[in-house]
């Protein structure tokens, strides 16, 4: 048959969710139309793969945990870039000790938007608006797989722009025991999606983490023993690495490799992040 009869055009996600030969369903929504419509497909006994952030409210990540063990379903927050060969390769870095125990982490991703992705930054942040809730689950997310412990507070500061959107956001997240991290988000800079990792015998680097599928990737490692070397990691294609394991999840049983409580903490960090804004000061988590 022609490719165009293979497609099935629906009128809305609620046609979707019905459908009786749907088994998953991707949610790619704004931030703020996550929950609802996850819950429904959830409820409808449909798996859930739900684009970053999983929910803008750490509690209604729990609920959507809580909804799809009662409906015997799978569900994972969707962080592409995680998949990706380049991301295993830097976990396997930090666990194998060389850099140390790890103190400190660094992230920063931007690029400067442009009017057609206005919608974006056109309601405040406590709506899903602006660069906190768009690229800030990145740099959230890679700080924290740097790390064996939860983040203990966050504290924050922002440009908001006229609808209470922030255009950027710089912040410190303290793990305790004089772990920390810095992160940097905005839609003013040029393009950065990238994060350094440190120890007291060495630091790691991911120069980009939204990797192209058609290049090669680079991490970048400088070591008190070994100095400065470049690794390569083939390319790869994150989206349908991301896709390939969702099915598994689905038809085998495979753990995912994004927990739902990592989807929880990624909630509960950002959530704080948002609150240290608007009343500048610490917020323990």
């Amino acid at each position: 048959p022609k490719y165009e009869d293979k497609v099935s055009c629906f009128d809305g996600f609620d046609q979707v969710i019905q459908h009786d030969r749907i088994d998953a369903i991707y949610i790619p929504l704004a931030n703020e139309e996550h929950t609802d419509v996850s819950l429904k497909a959830i409820r409808a006994k449909k798996h859930v793969l739900i684009e970053k952030p999983m929910a803008m409210k750490s509690e209604e990540v729990k609920i959507l945990i809580k909804e799809a063990f009662k409906n015997n379903v799978k569900i994972m927050e969707g962080f592409m870039y995680a998949f990706h060969p380049q991301f295993d390769r830097i976990k396997n870095i930090i666990k194998s000790n060389i850099l140390g125990e790890i103190n400190y982490a660094h992230s920063m991703f931007s690029f400067p938007i442009q009017p057609a992705r206005f919608y974006r930054i056109n309601r405040p942040m406590n709506c899903g608006g602006g660069a906190l809730w768009d690229i800030g689950p990145y740099a959230i997310h890679t700080l924290r797989q740097c790390f064996q412990e939860n983040p203990l507070r966050v504290k924050a500061i922002a440009k908001l722009n006229k609808y209470g959107a922030d255009i950027s956001t710089t912040g410190l997240i303290d793990f305790g025991n004089s772990k920390r991290a810095t992160f940097d988000i905005s839609f003013e800079c040029t393009r950065r999606s990238e994060f350094e990792v440190f120890g007291p015998q060495g630091r790691i680097k991911c120069p980009t983490v939204w990797q192209p599928d058609n290049k090669q990737a680079k991490i970048i490692i400088n070591t008190e023993s070994s100095g400065l070397t470049e690794e390569v990691v083939p390319a790869a294609n994150h989206f349908i690495l991301e896709i390939n394991h969702f099915n598994k999840i689905i038809g085998s049983g495979v753990s995912p490799k994004l927990s739902n409580d990592d989807a929880y903490w990624n909630s509960k960090t950002l959530e704080g992040i948002e609150q240290s804004i608007q009343k500048d000061n610490w917020i323990t988590l």
